[in-house]
């Protein structure tokens, strides 16, 4: 009887710890490698669809993405590290309040609606591999090309991802930076912020490619939304070193400043917007950089 009632009471104990860990309103919707939740016994693996606590502890292994919701608000993770869920929850609302989603839309629309890209005539591909082995597979492979980007045209990403899928797939490992790019686009065009980074991560596209562009702006974007704001800066700062007249550039050091403020140095955001705005003072890139000089 004794040993039941220690029973008992031990059972008592653990359940608020448990209901500390386990219940909230933050849920789990994508995990890619390896997210723990700590707890009394330990950290233990999250699984997708579990609703975690505002004081849960949650560390992320390397190489990793998680994608968390709490009712309209997503919070993605790709840098290993230990995290508070409410201190995630309070930074994901400030950079969602910066509308960087919406600024980095605005730039890049449609990947194949104003510019030729390196892979827009299949007959081309077909000609340049025709002596060699499974010219079938690789028909199949430009078949399977075509039809991503005619659906990402149409906004139908999820069936984008499955062509480009089955691109990467029949690919002999030329395109696949490429092809991870496209996937990653989709993801993200599709508000899929966990394997958006994943593939985007995988992808390191070209500073050589037609698309590299794209990838800064798509990726900076995650990563600033993702809670590693060094990463961004860094991949920022390599591209307006390499293109400082680029369509982009001027959005680029707009997103630097907000990297800047995040990382607490002022300067360089004053910096980056002083830069943003020389380019274009008439631009919505620049009158917005123009006001957040004069609020810093």
């Amino acid at each position: 009887m004794r040993g039941m009632k220690r029973r008992i009471l031990v059972l008592l104990v653990l359940l608020p710890v448990a209901a500390a860990v386990w219940s909230g309103d933050v849920t789990v919707d994508y995990i890619f490698g390896t997210v723990e939740v700590r707890s009394e016994a330990g950290w233990l693996p999250v699984e997708i669809g579990t609703a975690v606590a505002d004081n849960a502890l949650l560390r992320l292994g390397a190489a990793s993405v998680a994608e968390l919701s709490s009712g309209g608000l997503k919070i993605t993770l790709s840098e290993a590290g230990t995290y508070i869920v409410s201190e995630l929850t309070k930074s994901s609302r400030q950079v969602s309040s910066w509308g960087i989603g919406k600024i980095v839309r605005a730039k890049i629309r449609n990947l194949f609606s104003t510019r030729n890209e390196q892979y827009s005539d299949p007959g081309g591909v077909r000609q340049e591999r025709i002596e060699g082995p499974g010219i079938e597979f690789m028909d199949e492979e430009v078949d399977a090309v075509e039809e991503g980007k005619s659906a990402l045209e149409q906004e139908r990403y999820e069936e984008a991802v499955q062509y480009f899928e089955e691109a990467l797939e029949l690919d002999y490992g030329r395109n696949r930076p490429l092809y991870l790019f496209y996937i990653g686009y989709a993801y993200a065009m599709a508000g899929r912020y966990g394997p958006a980074m994943r593939y985007l991560s995988e992808s390191e596209l070209s500073p050589s490619s037609e698309h590299y562009a794209d990838y800064v702006l798509i990726k900076g974007q995650l990563l600033l939304e993702t809670q590693s704001c060094q990463a961004a800066q860094e991949l920022f700062e390599q591209f307006v070193q390499r293109y400082a007249d680029h369509e982009y550039t001027q959005t680029v050091h707009l997103l630097s400043a907000f990297c800047s403020i995040r990382l607490g140095q002022r300067a360089a955001a004053e910096q980056s917007l002083k830069k943003a705005c020389d380019l274009d003072p008439s631009s919505d890139a620049g009158k917005q950089a123009r006001a957040m000089l004069d609020s810093l």
